[in-house]
């Protein structure tokens, strides 16, 4: 299951109208030149996947994937950066 499809499966079980220009991460908002607004609670968290790079026992650069907690922030729950 990719990220995209967990998310829209897990914000339609919680009764919420998934868009990914009105949710995103604390990190996404930042990229985004926006800030969580202060005493703001994540809308959903959930498990996404995350890209990694790692080396085996024989010193060989390997890529995997492994799911991490993500915490989502609506829209008016953001403000502008200064």
């Amino acid at each position: 299951m990719s990220n995209l499809e967990i998310l829209t499966t897990t914000f339609m079980l919680n009764g919420l109208q998934f868009d990914i220009k009105n949710f995103d991460t604390f990190a996404g908002w930042k990229r985004r030149n926006k800030k969580i607004k202060k005493g703001s609670k994540a809308v959903l968290k959930t498990k996404i996947w995350k890209p990694s790079k790692y080396k085996n026992e024989d010193g060989e650069e390997k890529k995997g994937m492994f799911l991490v907690s993500a915490s989502y922030f609506a829209i008016e729950q953001t403000e502008a950066i200064n």
